[in-house]
């Protein structure tokens, strides 16, 4: 699957190949722009701290 990814970076494309086959709901990454897909949702290290932050005062 990472093979036939349209990625730039191999190993960006192994990340998001593990996450669609593993089901997971997020990619946390320092660099957003290097994912160009919109499923899972890819965030940076920075808005997980603050949702999950945010989670916690509920």
């Amino acid at each position: 699957m990472a093979l036939t990814a349209n990625f730039k970076d191999f190993e960006d494309a192994i990340q998001y190949s593990t996450a669609l086959l593993n089901s997971l709901d997020a990619i946390i990454t320092r660099n957003p722009v290097d994912f160009p897909v919109t499923i899972p949702r890819i965030i940076t290290p920075e808005l997980l701290i603050q949702e999950l932050t945010e989670c916690q005062n509920y």
